[in-house]
């Protein structure tokens, strides 16, 4: 993992693990508007429970900031998750409540790649640095800006998933994104080879992560007892 200096590094080592993400059923059934309302649903009230911990993570990086810059990106990046993306997702459910009108049995439950992401998250911000959670944070965040750019321009217009594609390949999006970057890449420089492996490794399994999460919304996967 030497030389691994920059988040576009760990995005490139990272390799197929990043590249499953881009080309994920999930995104691109609903870019073509054929992903059935119901997984959209499952997959939202899922986002719904994972979003509130992921905040939580953040905020265990602003209280370990090393400066006021980290402090104030990080707090940054709370206030984006509270007060942007999820009252967005809270909309989003609510509209595709309109065409999956039922509601998802343990829809309320964290279901099995929730609770291991967000489990993995909270014991990296339990035991890690500020730059471990932000290590961890990035794959989220840059891969969903990376997905909907990917496929917003021929996507087919839909009542629900047009927006999801136009909020996440916004300019207001990628800037949230190019901002979280910069501030790793600048922290990025300063760690010996032996942490730049361990961010390298962190991030990695944020993306294995964010690809079960994705896997789970396809097949709405849930714990056995409270499936349908």
């Amino acid at each position: 993992m030497r030389g691994l200096g920059s988040s576009h590094e760990m995005r490139d080592a990272a390799g197929v693990a990043w590249t499953a993400l881009l080309t994920h059923g999930f995104p691109v059934a609903l870019a073509d508007a054929t992903l059935p309302p119901e997984r959209f649903r499952f997959y939202v009230s899922q986002n719904l429970l994972y979003l509130p911990e992921y905040a939580r993570v953040i905020a265990f990086a602003a209280a370990r900031s090393a400066d006021g810059a980290e402090l104030a990106e990080h707090t940054e990046s709370l206030v984006n998750i509270v007060a942007t993306e999820l009252p967005q997702n809270r909309r989003l459910l609510d509209a595709i409540s309109q065409l999956a009108p039922t509601a998802m049995p343990g829809e309320g439950v964290k279901a099995p790649a929730t609770l291991a992401y967000t489990s993995w998250l909270l014991s990296t911000a339990a035991t890690g640095t500020s730059l471990d959670i932000a290590a961890a944070i990035l794959p989220c965040a840059w891969s969903y800006g990376e997905i909907a750019r990917g496929l917003v321009g021929g996507a087919a217009e839909h009542p629900v998933y047009t927006e999801w594609l136009r909020f996440f390949a916004s300019d207001e999006y990628d800037a949230v994104v190019v901002r979280q970057r910069a501030a790793f890449d600048a922290a990025l420089a300063t760690q010996d080879d032996d942490a730049r492996a361990r961010l390298a490794d962190i991030f990695l399994m944020g993306c294995r992560l964010e690809r079960s999460f994705w896997d789970q919304g396809l097949a709405m996967q849930h714990w056995d007892d409270v499936a349908a």
